[in-house]
């Protein structure tokens, strides 16, 4: 009897080795970025995930990380990542990089974090239901967003009627969406339209002093971005609030507003994980980032003196104080 138990033991061990002794070869894994990963809010955060279940860098997982450089675009980024024959390509970011790697006609599935566009309008997915191609992944509605937050300003400054807005490039669907929930609720704007880098952010400024705003909205771009901490001190010397995405609150804004970015690269990274354990892109629908952050500056409002209304402080997701 101890021999046949024994026998029996070895035989379930060898039919196992295959799945838990056997060495797989890491994934590549391409991603497309418009910052470099320690500077990137979404990207870090949908690499951490990654490892987390289990494709660790160096181990499980190997990383082909591109964003522009001085000399470099998307397009050419993106030929490079397709030439690499990554098993899966993620994409956080602009509509831009989406739109090379469309160009580029990557063969491997990709998976995007829609932040600054709509990828049906785009052209990256056919349906949000079903993609129909080779790529799928999460749309965070800007658009939506982007009315939100003049619907939050108006909750914490009820007598604004007049309102700066910054733009570029990368946010006209937000700014289209900002004008109209503006006509709606009778608000003058005073827009300011960026284009050529460094954004030069003063004369809006003193455009906004003269002008008499009574507050100032910077949608949602990965190079505005790179500048709330000027902006804040720009909006601390005018004295005037400011509402923005992620990150603007820490840096001096009145009210950050945005989709929850971490559960939105967390979602991200679970896609990503689907697809490389063998789901198909193409039926995967694109899910919509449901979860949003609102932080709230106590410090910025009592250097205005202004009092916050209690319905928004107790829907805040942090306060900074």
């Amino acid at each position: 009897m101890t021999s046949r138990r024994r026998f029996i033991q070895i035989g379930a061990l060898g039919a196992l080795a295959p799945a838990v002794f056997a060495q797989t070869r890491p994934v590549k894994v391409g991603m497309l970025a418009s910052r470099p990963l320690e500077e990137s809010i979404f990207t870090a955060h949908i690499i951490r995930r990654l490892e987390q279940l289990g494709y660790r860098r160096d181990a499980g997982m190997l990383l082909e990380y591109r964003y522009p450089r001085a000399s470099e675009g998307f397009r050419a980024l993106a030929r490079e990542l397709g030439a690499l024959k990554c098993d899966i390509v993620l994409n956080a970011g602009t509509v831009s990089a989406a739109a090379a790697l469309l160009d580029a006609q990557i063969r491997a599935p990709v998976v995007f974090l829609a932040v600054n566009y709509d990828p049906i309008r785009a052209g990256v997915v056919k349906s949000l239901r079903r993609p129909g191609g080779n790529a799928t992944g999460v749309y965070l509605q800007q658009e939506a967003i982007a009315a939100k937050r003049l619907d939050l300003m108006r909750e914490v400054l009820p007598k604004t009627r007049r309102l700066a807005v910054l733009t570029d490039r990368n946010t006209k669907e937000q700014l289209v969406a900002t004008k109209n929930a503006a006509a709606a609720a009778g608000i003058e704007l005073e827009v300011g339209e960026f284009d050529q880098r460094p954004y030069d952010f003063a004369p809006l400024f003193d455009r906004a002093n003269a002008s008499r705003v009574d507050a100032v909205t910077v949608l949602g771009s990965p190079i505005f971005a790179e500048s709330y901490r000027e902006l804040g001190t720009l909006l601390a010397k005018a004295k005037l609030p400011g509402i923005g995405s992620t990150g603007t609150a820490d840096a001096g804004f009145l009210v950050s507003y945005n989709a929850d970015p971490i559960k939105a690269a967390h979602r991200t990274a679970a896609m990503a994980d689907r697809i490389l354990k063998g789901a198909n892109p193409a039926d995967m629908p694109v899910e919509l980032a449901d979860e949003f952050e609102m932080v709230v500056n106590l410090r910025t409002a009592k250097a205005l003196n202004l009092k916050i209304p209690y319905s928004v402080l107790a829907r805040a997701t942090r306060i900074v104080e």
